[in-house]
């Protein structure tokens, strides 16, 4: 019953650090010029509006997932280069940040079980999210990335076989290769633990 308990809590802790990142995201553009975050009703904290169900569930069945992706327009940064990087980087900068701070909180409840155990788990899937945004995957972060780094002319290339490389990475995913990432992000997910605690 416990393990069942601890397992369900990994619903609202995935929906916690996917909200951290993409608040992030939201905040950043508006900082940066962009009113579209805004306009769409996603500069909050309501973790709902930051929902996404196959990523959730992807997320708890495997550790890899995603929340609602933020709409930002670069072309209203002052700085279109800079300002994608930023919206980019800093939401997984954000989610590391806080694996740190959910940690310590864990820590410092840990004689509240649950609570302790809650706080845990939003570490952990944030630790997810810090190392699944590397991977050049549409919708991961990383992708944003690219945009701004590689020539347009090898990043368009590369965009055009978007749908596919998800539906490869997806079914690798599937058959094992999940565990791969996993390990990294059990390995940085010790690393703070081993800071904090």
């Amino acid at each position: 019953m416990y393990q069942l308990i601890i397992f369900l809590l990994g619903i609202p802790a995935i929906m916690v650090a996917t909200t951290i990142h993409e608040f992030t995201r939201a905040a950043v553009s508006t900082a940066l010029g962009d009113s579209l975050p805004k306009e769409r009703g996603r500069l909050t904290l309501n973790p709902l509006r930051h929902f996404e169900p196959i990523g959730l569930i992807l997320m708890l069945a495997c550790g890899f997932g995603w929340g609602k992706p933020v709409e930002t327009s670069g072309l209203r940064y002052k700085n279109r280069n800079r300002g994608v990087l930023l919206t980019a980087i800093l939401p997984t900068a954000a989610n590391l940040v806080f694996a740190f701070v959910f940690m310590f909180l864990a820590s410092a409840v840990s004689n509240i079980v649950l609570l302790s155990s809650f706080f845990v788990r939003i570490a952990y899937y944030c630790c997810c999210l810090v190392v699944y945004n590397f991977i050049p995957v549409e919708p991961m972060d990383c992708v944003k990335v690219l945009s701004v780094l590689m020539p347009a002319n090898t990043y368009f290339k590369f965009i055009q076989y978007e749908k596919m490389i998800q539906m490869i990475f997806l079914l690798l995913l599937f058959f094992g290769l999940s565990g791969f990432f996993v390990g990294i992000a059990d390995t940085l997910y010790y690393g703070i633990a081993a800071v904090v605690l």
